[in-house]
Formats: structure tokens, sequence, C-alpha cells
């Protein structure tokens, strides 16, 4: 039988002249940069973003959108099969706040897109694209 998850992806953004993205280093059963990234639990999809931004950063959400972005890929974890959805949304945050990482990661960096994008492991193709949406919202 195969399970399904709905998981978000909150791309953490600020914005002074330039945007900047927080990136975070993952630890555990793979290792490299990514965005927040959690299941929803029994709650709506922002504040679903609301907490993992919260709980993976520390840090408070100032602003969240859903953008028309998703993926979905499959992967047996303990030999149970996975469906895994991910629904993407930008989330506004001030990068001059304290960041506390969780136990998940190790590290975390704000750079612009192109270091984001080049440092990511998964999900580039719909960072390019919500960077795109990005923009066009804040003109």
């Amino acid at each position: 039988m195969t399970k399904i998850i709905n998981s978000i992806v909150a791309i953490t953004y600020d914005k002074d002249k330039e945007y900047h993205f927080l990136i975070l280093k993952k630890k555990g059963t793979w290792v490299g940069w990514q965005f927040v990234q959690g299941e929803r639990e029994d709650e709506d999809w922002k504040n679903a973003v609301k907490r993992e931004v919260k709980e993976e950063t520390g840090l408070e959400c100032e602003d969240v959108i859903k953008i028309d972005v998703g993926a979905d890929y499959w992967f047996k974890w303990e030999g149970e099969l996975i469906h895994k959805f991910l629904h993407y949304y930008l989330a506004k945050v001030d990068k001059n706040a304290t960041v506390k990482l969780s136990e998940e990661h190790s590290d975390y960096k704000w750079v612009d897109f192109e270091t984001a994008h080049k440092e990511l492991k998964f999900n580039k193709e719909q960072f390019k694209k919500a960077f795109e949406l990005l923009k066009e919202v804040n003109r």
C-alpha cells in the first residue's frame, strides 16, 4: 500500500534593494542545502508554513503567499512506498532577526538567487519559477 504525504516548501526570503533567500543545510538521511520543508499537520496550509518556518529557523513569517508551483516524487522508507507531494509558498521573513536552527539542520546562510539556485540539492526548477513569480508580485 502507498502512503501519501503532503508537505510544504517555504521559500524564505527578505528584500531590501535585492532579494535574499534563507537556505538551510540539512543533516540526517541526506546532506545538502534546502528551504524550510515539512508536513502539514492538523492545520491549514498557511499556518503549516508559519509553524514550519518557526520550528526550523525561529523566524516569524511576515507574509505567506501560495504559488502555483508543485512537485511530487516517490521513495521507499522502511519498506513502505511513499508518494510525496510538495506545495510551494513564498514566506517573507526579517533577515535581521536571529535564526535559531532546529536539530534538522547544521547551518544556514542568506544568499542571492544565483547562489541559492546553485547550492540547492533539489527543487531548482521550482525555485526558478517561484523567483519569477516573486518578482511579478513585488513590482
